[in-house]
């Protein structure tokens, strides 16, 4: 999963979906008091001021919003590496975050009403106590309220929730909910200071852009998940496969080595990459693949194969050795367990 789209997405949705549900607390956490319609010129203009004067609140109330979802987000990678599930039931969940997040945009854009329903909602009964709160004069209210926002997530939030849940790593669960909200926070601040001041179409285009990037995070999900599943059709080998035959992509592949009548290759596993990662072999011969990590984190620690069920968990520094039995004319797809990181072998 590419964090740095997670972030983005935070950062334009924060502003729009994350904002309309949350933004309300601490507005009036910071003024004090709840407002009626005809007040809510002068709420806004007091708001800006008093946020201009003060920002303190405000940082009290994100910073305590970026810790809990920070731990929610451990809490929910763990209980997805708890279920000790295997790759490919992973990969069938986050298929399934993926349809959530697509699913969250196309609301998100009005495409049809049917899409609504996918937006868990919190009960009214819970949202009124919650906003009640919000009355109450304290020093702590603005952290207590950033908090409570983990209650009353918007559906973007919901999406990432469910993804870092798919995941099934803590740490890793921990990092999408903290980027995502960090991503939030500079939208939510600068908007939640001038969102009266917003024209609607600029709101629009906050709302498509944030669509957009939350159906890129989607489909990204679902690419990965369906490397996994060893479909027979992923769009990125698609892709790829296209680009190299029309000579954009050269790729430079690196010859096994024969051993004893056994194709050999070395790859170094790395965070974020296994190298090298396209290999060519000759057929008609087992194939040995030795893995070798040195203080290396992250999902390319565990090695699998789909297509013959490998799954080999590494240590952050060690060596394994896969074996495999004599091959036919073709290609082998290994990857990390998320289907993030990939390479290839060639059967010649």
């Amino acid at each position: 999963m590419n964090l740095w789209v997670i972030f983005l997405t935070g950062l334009t949705t924060g502003g729009l979906s994350c904002l309309a549900v949350q933004g309300g607390l601490l507005a009036t956490a910071i003024t004090g008091q709840s407002h009626t319609g005809r007040q809510k010129k002068l709420h806004d203009e007091v708001l800006q001021m008093q946020v201009a004067a003060n920002p303190w609140p405000v940082v009290y109330f994100l910073g305590a919003k970026l810790l809990v979802y920070t731990a929610l987000g451990f809490l929910l990678g763990l209980v997805g590496s708890a279920l000790q599930i295997s790759p490919k039931t992973q990969a069938v969940m986050q298929l399934l975050a993926a349809f959530y997040m697509l699913a969250t945009a196309l609301n998100m854009l009005e495409v049809h009403p049917v899409f609504r329903y996918f937006v868990i909602q919190p009960p009214k009964s819970f949202t009124k106590r919650v906003r009640n709160q919000a009355r109450q004069q304290s020093f702590y209210t603005p952290a207590i309220l950033g908090a409570m926002t983990v209650l009353i997530p918007c559906g973007t939030t919901q999406a990432m929730m469910v993804l870092a849940i798919s995941e099934g790593q803590a740490v890793l669960g921990a990092a999408i909910l903290a980027i995502f909200v960090l991503g939030t926070s500079p939208t939510f601040f600068v908007l939640g200071f001038l969102a009266t001041q917003l024209q609607h179409w600029v709101k629009r285009a906050f709302n498509y852009t944030a669509a957009t990037l939350i159906i890129l995070v989607g489909m990204l999900s679902a690419d990965s998940a369906l490397k996994v599943l060893n479909s027979p059709f992923v769009p990125s080998y698609t892709v790829t496969s296209v680009l190299e035959s029309l000579g954009i992509l050269t790729p430079k592949p690196v010859y096994a080595e024969d051993v004893d009548g056994v194709e050999e290759m070395t790859i170094h596993v790395e965070a974020e990459a296994y190298k090298p990662n396209h290999w060519i072999a000759e057929q008609g011969k087992p194939l040995r693949i030795r893995l070798i990590t040195e203080d290396t984190y992250g999902c390319t620690l565990v090695f699998t194969i789909p297509e013959y069920d490998v799954v080999q968990f590494l240590e952050s520094t060690d060596e394994q050795v896969v074996e495999l039995p004599p091959q036919l004319p073709g290609e082998i797809n290994f990857m990390c367990s998320m289907g993030m990181y990939t390479g290839k072998i060639e059967i010649q």
